[in-house]
């Protein structure tokens, strides 16, 4: 069934990016991707953003007449120059492109460079999902984050998702930026008036702090440590580095004024399992999660996977 403020919340976005001079085509892959993330609870990368994203192609940061295209290829990868083009419309192009790709040759990947944030990344995977195709994608992203016993911003929060088709079910969906959280988070405990958890963030200084304002100047920590810490400067060099894009503390801001690309990286991946694995896909992937739904539990509780919060959040909506 499809959620009517779902439908309202697409049409409006639409409208709204058209009025300032978005094609048609290009405003309904965006407002689709806006409209999405809220409707599975990820609020963050919705409407709340869109005002924000018209402030930029108002300044002529966005090229809202993008020429995206390919630069290099071969049967196993392909670059693509998302040619400073909203995030969702170029991401959008790579993942699409991967999942064509990988119809005959079973895994494609695609590096992309001069992009912008491409928002919600779990959104690519699960248009990779719905269409049967495991989804990959992951980007590098302004600097955030200092290397372990630096004080200066050289790495971003680096996004990455997966998601894998279930057939007859939901798809598991795995999407967590590199750092404890998102550092849109810290705005959003601003605005409440909430400290933030201990072991969110540094300030300036380099040291521990609970207040909003000075984790926004100063770092946010990486997840899990030194591995978070690890898995962001791959993602980086893989996303970034590797498809010609910037990298470490030279990818651009999203409020410059300077009317130029963020050069963010993408790359995305896409496997088709059937062609991998043979028919016995279907079976082995409903096998493997059931195993888990129902394997012991504590008492009281329940198995979670992937994916779960995010489809109870879509499910309560409908």
């Amino acid at each position: 069934m499809i959620n009517n403020k779902y439908i309202e919340e697409r049409i409006s976005i639409e409208t709204q990016l058209i009025n300032v001079g978005v094609k048609k085509d290009e405003a309904e892959i965006i407002s689709d991707c806006f409209a999405t993330s809220d409707e599975w609870g990820v609020t963050s990368h919705g409407k709340r953003i869109l005002s924000s994203h018209l402030d930029r192609v108002s300044r002529g940061g966005y090229n809202i007449d993008p020429k995206i295209r390919i630069v290099r290829e071969t049967p196993a990868f392909a670059v693509v120059d998302g040619d400073n083009s909203f995030g969702p419309v170029s991401a959008s192009y790579c993942m699409n492109l991967a999942v064509e790709r990988a119809k005959s040759v079973g895994v494609f990947q695609v590096f992309s460079r001069n992009n912008n944030t491409p928002g919600p990344t779990f959104y690519y995977t699960l248009k990779a999902a719905e269409k049967g195709f495991i989804g990959v994608f992951f980007c590098n992203s302004p600097a955030q984050m200092a290397p372990f016993g630096g004080r200066e911003k050289m790495l971003g929060t680096n996004p990455f998702a997966v998601a894998i088709p279930v057939p007859g079910h939901e798809p598991l969906i795995v999407d967590m930026a590199t750092s404890i959280v998102a550092k849109s988070k810290f705005k959003e405990y601003k605005e409440v008036g909430k400290s933030l958890p201990d072991g969110w963030a540094l300030n300036e200084d380099g040291l521990p702090t609970n207040d909003p304002e000075e984790g926004m100047r100063g770092f946010v920590l990486p997840m899990a440590g030194f591995k978070g810490y690890g898995i962001s400067m791959i993602i980086d060099i893989i996303g970034g580095l590797l498809s010609g894009s910037a990298f470490l503390n030279k990818v651009g801001r999203f409020y410059s004024e300077d009317g130029k690309s963020m050069n963010v990286g993408f790359s995305c991946i896409a496997i088709n399992p059937e062609m991998v694995l043979g028919e016995d896909y279907p079976m082995a992937i409903n096998e493997y999660i059931s195993t888990l739904r129902n394997s012991k539990t504590i008492e009281g509780m329940k198995v979670i996977l992937p994916g779960d919060d995010r489809l109870s959040f879509l499910k309560s909506k409908k």
